[in-house]
């Protein structure tokens, strides 16, 4: 048992909230969030972020909007004197001097996703996996939204779920991205659906295994119940070993599948789904007019159908929002085209996995622009494809060394420390009808906030580079 799961046994009610005393670490968007809805519960709430006040200035506005106590500029184990139990925001390392304070003098420590849980009464439909989270998690509300159904989307993607938990009703739904972070340190959080995508290696560089990194992504089931619904990726081969070695939680079983080989579920038929939730089967209506490219999203759609289908939406409920979603910014997104060269960006593909399913969705040469901060992944996996779909490669980015070594024998390839001339040299390597492909494999912060940053400086380049050539052919 990894040390932070033997902290969590002492859970709070939301009557004793108003008589706890918190300490909140870390003062990014989830810790905000977590601070914030305890104070305004009667919580005695101090919040900590070792980051300098100068980084900070946004953040502690708003604590003193709610005349929240905090530190910035360091860690003192000090303000754990009294403290109930701490909250952590999930980019919070597992070794933070404060965690650790926590774990050694046996002070609860739990995720924001756990704390907002305790104050919702809305049912919950979960999403985690190593890819296609955001698209299922999108796809999904924007099923919910056309249906007419009250819900609220959010967790790792948008607003945190201590936002929005307390306001919602037992007739809302709260549709959540879920990280693995976010996962380490839950207690009673408990989905009434839940999908897991797939999982490949990812975040090896925080969990240490990928042993570990599975076990944090089956935690999303360990509470279900008989009456909630588990839905797992009969083509994953990880999660399907897992599944057979560790039935984690109770709650039923449904598959997602390239085949019928396993129902209830939804698998992929040609260009249509088809569905069997166990009392009925058949074609999911509009599942032939799918807007985002790729078997990967044909397999997304599975699982935000499926998700919907066994929380009792009908076939036809959901055909609405399943073929008038258009994918989401910064995955797969096409950019522009100048003078015969198209620009997609896919700034979300922070892994191997990710960038594998990118290349294969398109039948034009690539000039792929890999690279950032690497989470301990190998590249050379794509060795393979790249060379059957790709004509150049361009490295950028901290990773961009480990890139020349693992991938540099395949394909012609320039590397660029900076990612305005990673883009320039992407520019240059292109030729009319290839398509320049924004994948990077790796985490963004060695030059960027996160990957929308990077996204949108990727866009940014774009139509710079557009506007350079107008008129020109």
């Amino acid at each position: 048992m990894a040390a932070h799961d033997r902290l969590t046994q002492r859970v709070p009610d939301a009557q004793s909230i108003a008589r706890s005393s918190v300490v909140v670490v870390g003062m990014a968007r989830s810790g905000l969030a977590a601070a914030t809805m305890l104070a305004q519960r009667g919580a005695r709430v101090f919040v900590s972020d070792a980051a300098p006040l100068t980084k900070l200035t946004a953040a502690t506005a708003e604590l003193d909007r709610h005349q929240i106590r905090y530190e910035t500029g360091a860690h003192n184990p000090l303000c754990l004197d009294g403290a109930d139990f701490v909250v952590t925001s999930p980019g919070v390392a597992n070794e933070n001097i404060l965690l650790a304070a926590a774990r050694h003098r046996n002070i609860p420590v739990f995720s924001e996703i756990e704390a907002a849980f305790w104050l919702s009464t809305a049912p919950i439909l979960a999403i985690t996996g190593t890819n296609g989270k955001t698209t299922t998690t999108s796809w999904l509300g924007a099923i919910y939204k056309h249906a007419g159904r009250l819900s609220a989307v959010g967790g790792n993607i948008g607003d945190a779920y201590a936002d929005f938990a307390p306001t919602l009703t037992p007739q809302s739904r709260a549709i959540l991205e879920i990280s693995s972070f976010q996962l380490e340190y839950i207690a009673t959080f408990r989905p009434h659906v839940a999908v897991i995508t797939n999982i490949t290696p990812d975040h090896l560089d925080r969990h240490g295994s990928l042993a570990e990194y599975t076990r944090m992504k089956f935690r999303i089931l360990e509470n279900q119940r008989e009456n909630d619904i588990a839905i797992l990726n009969a083509d994953d081969p990880i999660s399907v070993a897992e599944e057979n070695c560790r039935k984690i939680g109770l709650g039923q079983r449904w598959w997602i599948s390239s085949s019928p080989s396993h129902t209830p579920g939804v698998w992929v038929s040609g260009k249509h789904l088809s569905y069997n939730n166990g009392r009925t089967e058949g074609l999911v209506p509009g599942s032939d007019r799918l807007m985002p490219p790729g078997h990967h999203n044909q397999m997304n759609a599975a699982a935000a159908v499926a998700m919907a289908l066994a929380d009792g939406l009908s076939p036809e409920d959901i055909e609405a929002g399943l073929t008038s979603f258009p994918g989401c910014e910064h995955r797969l997104e096409f950019v522009a085209d100048v003078n015969g060269i198209r620009f997609v960006n896919d700034s979300k593909a922070t892994n191997p996995d990710s960038v594998a399913k990118a290349i294969v969705s398109f039948d034009r040469p690539l000039i792929v622009l890999m690279g950032g901060l690497d989470k301990g992944a190998d590249f050379s996996i794509l060795g393979d494809e790249l060379q059957r779909r790709a004509r150049a490669l361009v490295f950028t980015g901290k990773a961009a060394p480990k890139f020349e070594v693992e991938l540099g024998s395949r394909l012609p390839y320039r590397t660029s420390a900076q990612f305005g001339d990673a883009f320039a040299s992407a520019v240059d390597l292109a030729q009319p009808g290839d398509i320049v492909l924004l994948s990077p494999g790796c985490a963004s912060f060695d030059q960027f906030n996160n990957y929308e940053h990077r996204g949108q400086v990727f866009k940014q380049l774009v139509q710079e580079h557009a506007r350079l050539n107008e008129g020109k052919s």
